[in-house]
């Protein structure tokens, strides 16, 4: 599974989700997003303890 395939599936999620529940969806989706922009792309995987932190 990669972050890009996750996304997508969420976005598609989207059409069936709870209005209730939308906020957390777009939220999760957002997490991925950075993830993937920040070049983490199995964050299952990654020890984000090794990670620098950016300011």
């Amino acid at each position: 599974m990669t972050n890009e395939k996750a996304i997508k599936a969420l976005r598609q999620i989207k059409t069936f989700c709870s209005p209730t529940q939308l906020e957390e969806l777009d939220y999760a989706i957002e997490v991925l997003e950075k993830l993937e922009k920040d070049g983490i792309k199995d964050p299952l995987a990654t020890d984000f303890n090794n990670l620098e932190n950016k300011k």
